[in-house]
Parts: structure tokens; C-alpha cells; sequence
């Protein structure tokens, strides 16, 4: 689907009320597909669940402009592709770099947003500056072994896969961490070090400006054991989001009530 200047490869499922998904850094339709963390086959068809591949993800058009994955950006084409596909006003959701592009949809049109599902904050603010460093290193890596070519950057990344999980969910299901390593064959080495290196160089904006996201209902989940995604940025979007719910994922049978918890909350707002 054209979306302004880009190409973005758009899934669409289900009529009714509108949910835009975005998903997480280096992941995309597919993965996600692959991991199944969210059971989107399950939503109800009175739901008009709506996915996309991201700038520079999956089957979406590459920039090689690091600007282009700023947050704010991704934002942007969360706005332009629920009006290109007649989802207005939606709820927005994303997991990691998609929970960031929710809410820089909702800042920028806040009356076109009437939720938001916030899994797996990334780190924000003070905590975001490692999390930077970590990431400029990875992309270092990446251009660095990609001068070897695909297969032994692909070979690196899939046999630490599991490694980005936390430990319980690789106990109670250990081929989970096998569709890690059979997403990260999905990637594409010569984006990869755009699109993170964005990452590295991106932020929220000041704690003040999420005021006025106030009256926005929010779901907000995390899990514990994964510093990527650490709890403390979940409870912090908790407190400065006052209609908000809460869900720490502690266990494997927290993690099942996980898609389930989406499903609800969704279907629950008008």
C-alpha cells in the first residue's frame, strides 16, 4: 500500500472498531507470526485489527536515513496509514519500538486516538541513554560482520536468539527460543544497522508532554527478567498515565493471560 512517500506491506483483518498494531525493532509481521505472543488469530471478526510492517522492516520500503526511524517518524506513519485504510478513530498498540509509535500517534492526534495497548516499553528518558550505547554497538556489529556477508551475521544472531528472552519463558517453552532463532533469519543484515542505529538516536518526549494523554484509556504490559524491556518503564507510563491499567507478566501462566488481556481490553472500549 502507498502511504505518503512509502510503500508499507499492510495486513487488514475483521470489520468494526479499528486496532492498529505496530511491532517491535527488527521484528515484523511475519515474526511476530512466527512467535505468536499475541494469538492475533483469535481476535473476533468485529474487530478491525490492522498491522503493518514498519519503515524499513518485513515486506515495507527501506530509507536509508537514520532520521526515518526516529519514534516520532514512526508515529507519523501509524497516523497515515489508519487514514489511508479508513480506521478512524483507532486504537493504537504496539509491542517495544511499536509501544513508542503509539504513543507519538496519540501526542501528535490525540483526538484520533481512543486507546492504546502499551506492551513491553522499551527503556525511556534516564535509562535510555544505555540502552542507545547498547544499540550503536549492535549496529557497529552489524555493519562490521556484514562486510562477510548475510550468513555468518544470520548464523551469529540465530544462535543467541533465545539469549533476548527471559529465562522463564524459555523454560516453560523452549521452542520458543528455536522461532527466535527462526525470525532472526528473516532479517535483512543491510537494514538492519539503519534501523537500529535510529533506534539509538531516538527517545519519548519530556514526561510533561504525556499529560495530555490523560484521558486516553491505556492497557500497559510488561514482563519481568528482560532489561531491554524493563519493568520501570512500564510502571513509570503507569503513573503518568492516570486512565490506565497495569499487567506484569511474572510467570509463563501470567504470559497465556497475556493475549487474552489484549483481546478483552479492546474489545471493551466504545
Amino acid at each position: 500500500m502507498k502511504v505518503g512517500d512509502f510503500e508499507f506491506n499492510v495486513q487488514i483483518r475483521g470489520e468494526g472498531k479499528p486496532f492498529l498494531w505496530a511491532h517491535g525493532l527488527n521484528a515484523s509481521i511475519e515474526a511476530e507470526d512466527i512467535l505468536d505472543w499475541f494469538e492475533w488469530e483469535k481476535f473476533p471478526p468485529t474487530v478491525k485489527l490492522v498491522r503493518y510492517d514498519a519503515r524499513g522492516h518485513g515486506k515495507s520500503q527501506f530509507s536509508p536515513d537514520v532520521a526515518d526511524y526516529h519514534w516520532r517518524r514512526l508515529g507519523e506513519d501509524m497516523l497515515k496509514i489508519g487514514a489511508a485504510v479508513s480506521a478512524e478513530p483507532f486504537i493504537a498498540g504496539g509491542d517495544s519500538m511499536g509501544c513508542a509509535t503509539a504513543i507519538y500517534a496519540a501526542l501528535l492526534a490525540p483526538e484520533r486516538v481512543r486507546g492504546l495497548v502499551l506492551a513491553l516499553p522499551p527503556a525511556f528518558w534516564e535509562r535510555r541513554a544505555a540502552q542507545g550505547k547498547s544499540q550503536r554497538r549492535a549496529a557497529a556489529i552489524v555493519r562490521l560482520l556484514g562486510r562477510f556477508g548475510d550468513g555468518l551475521l544470520k548464523r551469529m544472531l540465530s544462535s543467541s536468539a533465545g539469549s533476548a528472552l527471559p529465562g522463564w519463558l524459555v523454560q516453560a517453552e523452549p521452542e520458543m527460543a528455536q522461532r527466535m532463532a527462526a525470525m532472526t533469519r528473516l532479517l535483512n543484515p543491510r537494514t538492519m544497522a539503519i534501523t537500529m542505529q535510529g533506534a539509538a538516536e531516538t527517545d519519548l518526549p519530556p514526561r510533561e508532554e504525556l499529560r495530555a494523554l490523560a484521558n486516553i484509556p491505556a492497557l500497559i504490559l510488561a514482563w519481568v527478567d528482560d532489561p531491554t524491556h524493563p519493568v520501570e518503564s512500564a510502571e513509570e507510563l503507569h503513573r503518568l498515565l492516570p486512565a490506565s491499567e497495569l499487567f506484569i507478566i511474572r510467570s509463563y501462566d501470567d504470559y497465556k493471560k497475556m493475549p487474552g488481556c489484549i483481546r478483552d481490553f479492546v474489545v471493551s472500549l466504545n
